[in-house]
């Protein structure tokens, strides 16, 4: 890759977690449509394989590693075998995680506990996996899929939001840190995206149809995230928000915090009338 992380026809190798589904599998075709070796991580056995085997099957290089981002020593086991056979690794896309909504009061600490593990160790384990080789081999490029809400508040959403807003926390740390050392670090916070972890996502109390239904903005299509996911990889952005509206609410978040704190306690109190539940 070269200086701007622009995959190229020679473009090296890349590794994805959580890319048998949505928008991992989305950048994993993309990249070696583009060249790239990609190595496909999921802890869904059968969806890795399948998605590996689709990407041969159209021309490309890729396979498959099944483990789970929270287990620390699979992590960088799967990392350290994918490095050795290609030599290196020059992207880490670490874009696994899990969703999880509900009243605050309806949560268990076991849940806050899945959702960071997930979320946020899941990541930092990928970092730490990458960051010495990529250090004492000249650089390379780690891109953490977070979300908007790892920017801004997420009313039922406390759980994943704190996660998110931990892997933002740890993206521009480690791209601060990463200047000299020839390595770019991009957080991608997206809006609502139609994906898998909508269906999986674990719901206490919460009704998935009425949560939808009171978001107010538009859900968008994983090939358009992965559109201007790899827009902000090639321009070495440190954080791609996106669409517009997120954009602009991160804006009005900086400017004017209570406006937006008002605003979300409104979409807490929305959800809640809907529900039935006015305790």
């Amino acid at each position: 890759m070269g200086a701007a992380g622009v995959p190229g026809a020679d473009a090296g190798s890349a590794f994805i977690t959580g890319a048998a589904s949505g928008i991992g599998l989305g950048l994993a075709r993309v990249l070696v449509q583009r060249g790239m070796q990609v190595w496909v991580a999921d802890r869904d056995a059968a969806a890795c394989e399948r998605t590996a085997a689709e990407l041969r099957a159209a021309g490309g290089r890729a396979e498959a590693l099944v483990f789970d981002v929270c287990d620390e020593a699979a992590f960088n086991a799967a990392f350290a075998s994918a490095w050795a056979q290609s030599g290196r690794i020059d992207l880490l896309v670490n874009n696994a995680g899990i969703g999880a909504a509900a009243d605050a009061r309806d949560m268990t600490v076991a849940l806050w506990r899945r959702v960071v593990e997930v979320n946020l160790l899941g990541v930092m384990h990928g970092c730490h996996a990458a960051w010495a080789r990529m250090a004492t081999s000249g650089g390379g490029r780690i891109v953490n899929v977070a979300s908007a809400f790892g920017l801004l508040p997420g009313p039922l959403y406390a759980a994943y939001s704190a996660s998110k807003h931990g892997v933002v926390g740890l993206s521009r740390s480690l791209r601060a840190e990463g200047r000299a050392l020839g390595i770019g670090v991009t957080a991608v916070c997206p809006g609502f995206v139609r994906t898998r972890i909508l269906e999986n996502a674990e719901l206490v109390g919460v009704d998935a149809a009425r949560a939808e239904a009171a978001v107010p903005f538009r859900f968008l299509e994983p090939d358009a995230a992965v559109a201007t996911i790899l827009r902000g990889i090639e321009r070495n952005r440190a954080l791609v928000v996106f669409p517009i509206e997120m954009r602009l609410l991160w804006w009005l978040d900086r400017v004017a915090p209570v406006l937006v704190d008002w605003l979300s306690a409104a979409a807490a109190r929305r959800y809640r009338d809907s529900a039935g539940r006015f305790d």
